[in-house]
């Protein structure tokens, strides 16, 4: 591992034959700089199964308390003491209800993140699960405002910022600035993002009508 590694770089395995004819047939066959090879392909698809099967675990493996408090703190994004004043129960049972969960959830996911990413061990567990996480959270929360709509449409399809960039033509640092709130796209950039995206301008600027 060199310095210049990310995390996403270490725990990323090449694709085998199955997810790079997956690949190509998610391709729209132009073979345009906008396209994705297959093993950008293979780790985007990785984090959003991944982020479905934790979505899935939360609803299936967690009481309807612990999914609560859960959904509270990672889609809501409430503090503990929020969560308690919320709920009418003291920070500290909020606190352990919150380390059962993860606790459960960790246990459950931890077998398919090692078939996925055919790992020895469980040393990766916390940063997949923690990317897992802010997809789940992005697929789970539109947003407030269009910066918010932005960024979640770009996570929840674990889509980095220099692929965004290279598909829709606009600057990493003009996406950067956009998801911020340090600046707004102009009409071009709308639809451009709401071509990649497959949703409306309307949806991007006022949160409404997501159907093309």
């Amino acid at each position: 591992m060199n310095g210049n590694e990310t995390d996403e770089e270490i725990y990323f395995l090449y694709p085998d034959e199955n997810e790079i004819k997956a690949a190509q047939l998610a391709c729209c066959g132009r073979c345009c700089d906008a396209c994705e090879t297959p093993a950008e392909y293979a780790w985007r698809k990785r984090g959003v199964d991944m982020a479905i099967l934790l979505e899935s675990a939360i609803e299936n493996e967690l009481s309807e308390n612990e999914r609560q408090m859960i959904r509270a703190k990672w889609f809501d994004g409430l503090t503990p003491l929020e969560i308690s004043k919320k709920n009418g129960v003291s920070k500290s049972n909020v606190s352990m209800t919150l380390v059962r969960a993860q606790e459960k959830l960790r246990h459950a996911l931890s077998y398919a993140v090692r078939y996925q990413h055919m790992l020895a061990d469980e040393s990766a567990l916390p940063l997949i699960l923690g990317r897992a996480r802010v997809i789940a959270a992005a697929r789970n929360y539109s947003g407030e405002s269009f910066h918010e709509r932005i960024r979640n449409l770009r996570l929840a399809q674990n889509i980095s910022k220099t692929s965004l960039c290279r598909a829709s033509g606009i600057a990493v640092r003009r996406i950067s600035l956009i998801e911020k709130g340090e600046t707004e796209p102009v009409i071009n950039e709308i639809i451009a993002l709401s071509e990649f995206f497959g949703v409306s301008a309307d949806y991007i600027i006022k949160g409404e009508n997501n159907d093309r």
